[in-house]
């Protein structure tokens, strides 16, 4: 606890500090009761802080649930069930070997940094984005990918719900064909 009191401390002190640190000289400027309002909001959580102090936690359960995920998700052995939804119903159900992953991911970076020889950019060099692997750029809309445990390729661009588990459905995958109306005539 007396660690505790001590770090609450050097934080307020550090902070009474910062605080110290604002330009003074700009009383009257536009920005004066954004200010104010950020010192009062400062105040009133340095107060809240000794009067209620965050706990110091042994464990983390958020980290323990993405590392867990992480986990699941990187088994390419591992059987997903993949509902894909559109209007409302669920128009599709796979059973997905791996992770089902998007479009957009990608094996390389996004960006690059390329030499300007004429130097007319930042020193280093100019951002520009980094061509696909197959040599072409821009994104590959919206959609995710995965492959069936038979294999298949199936992708697409809609919302869809993934389990460990198969869920129980109230009613039947439906399937939407569009159908074209012949001229009359």
């Amino acid at each position: 606890m007396k660690k505790k009191m001590i770090l609450v401390g050097i934080l307020l002190i550090l902070a009474v500090l910062m605080c110290g640190c604002l330009d003074e000289n700009k009383e009257g400027s536009s920005g004066e009761t954004q200010r104010a309002e950020a010192g009062f909001t400062e105040k009133n959580q340095q107060r809240l802080t000794v009067a209620s102090p965050p706990p110091e936690l042994d464990k983390s359960l958020e980290r323990e649930n993405l590392i867990r995920r992480l986990q699941l998700l990187n088994d390419q052995n591992k059987v997903f069930y993949i509902y894909l939804v559109s209007y409302g119903k669920v128009m599709a159900f796979y059973t997905a070997k791996g992770k089902v992953s998007s479009v957009n991911s990608k094996l390389t970076t996004g960006e690059q940094i390329v030499d300007d020889p004429h130097g007319s950019y930042q020193a280093g060099g100019q951002v520009v984005e980094s061509p696909a692997l197959d040599g072409s750029y821009g994104t590959n809309g919206d959609a995710i990918f995965f492959f069936t445990t038979e294999g298949a390729y199936v992708e697409w661009a809609g919302e869809y719900m993934v389990s460990d588990f198969p869920l129980e459905l109230s009613t039947p995958p439906a399937l939407v064909m569009n159908i074209e109306e012949k001229a009359a005539g």
